[in-house]
């Protein structure tokens, strides 16, 4: 097992219906608008120093490899969140290094409800919210790819039980 590797343990006769990642927009925006910034401060700084100062130094590489490692946490942050729906249970998943899960089993569920703003229609991504029955609360699917087909496959899989 990977040191990386999902923490989940399936149960006996539990097979994976539905996996994904959060929609590839929820790690692009942010590590788009780092590389923008880095690279308009960088090309502005010499502009604004006064004259005769050198640039620096060592500054400039520091940004950039501290951004450089912003984008790589993001990338690794999106990529480490999972959402499974299986034969018995609606599954959340996410963590880096530690993990934290939270499941409800689909027999619980009261309510599923889907949304999704103007570019989420464009661009295809939305939430899911899933509401329980008891203690067990909700669990909030963000930023999923085709919230639509996602919503779809959690009744059929709560109807096929």
């Amino acid at each position: 097992m990977s040191f990386f590797s999902t923490q989940i343990i399936f149960l006996p006769g539990e097979n994976i219906i539905f996996k994904t990642n959060p929609h590839w927009l929820s790690f692009a925006v942010p590590a788009v608008a780092i590389v923008i910034i880095a690279a308009a401060y960088l090309l502005l700084m010499p502009l604004f120093l006064p004259a005769g100062i050198p640039f620096l130094g060592w500054f400039p590489v520091l940004f950039s490899v501290t951004c450089i490692l912003l984008i790589i946490i993001i990338l690794l942050n999106w990529y480490y969140i999972r959402y499974y729906l299986t034969n018995f249970r609606l599954i959340e998943e996410r963590g880096i290094i530690g993990k934290r899960t939270v499941s409800i089993w689909l027999r619980k569920v009261q309510d599923v409800s889907c949304s999704y703003g103007v570019l989420g229609r464009v661009f295809r991504f939305g939430d899911i919210e899933i509401k329980s029955a008891g203690t067990y609360g909700k669990i909030t699917f963000d930023f999923l790819p085709n919230p639509p087909q996602f919503k779809y496959k959690i009744e059929k899989a709560i109807q096929d039980l």
